[in-house]
């Protein structure tokens, strides 16, 4: 379970990052659909990043995604 919701908060940070960053649109990114301002929105897909990052390295984590 703990790997299954970091990849999700993974997949959800990094790539509201990218969106926010490059692209500026809605997307289908959860934060995105939020009314925040665009500061806190970064901030909040940063943490997002961070925390699927600490769950998955956490335990087998990795070795479960690299083999």
């Amino acid at each position: 379970m703990p790997v299954t919701l970091g990849l999700v908060l993974l997949v959800q940070g990094g790539g509201g990052l990218i969106n926010n960053l490059f692209a500026d649109s809605k997307s289908w990114f959860l934060l995105n659909h939020l009314e925040l301002p665009a500061a806190v929105r970064l901030a909040g897909h940063a943490v997002l990043l961070v925390i699927g990052l600490l769950l998955l390295a956490r335990r087998d984590g990795w070795a479960r995604l690299l083999p």
